[in-house]
């Protein structure tokens, strides 16, 4: 039986306050927000799916990034 996947939006913002939005799929929450992660270029990351907010990340280093909570 195939996978269902799911639509997500990640808002990645950069450090002048620019964001820039992504539209995918995913097969789930954390497969989506590893993708948005690995694809963010700025330094806070926002992962949405179906206007709920699923994950705040800021990031910590080049490659990884810390969840903000709320």
């Amino acid at each position: 039986m195939p996978s269902k996947l799911k639509s997500y939006v990640a808002i990645d913002i950069a450090p002048d306050g620019q964001a820039l939005s992504d539209a995918f799929e995913a097969p789930h929450d954390t497969a989506a927000a590893r993708r948005a992660q690995f694809a963010a270029q700025g330094d806070a990351l926002q992962l949405w799916r179906d206007a709920q907010l699923i994950g705040a990340w800021r990031r910590t280093g080049p490659r990884t990034f810390e969840r903000e909570t709320f």
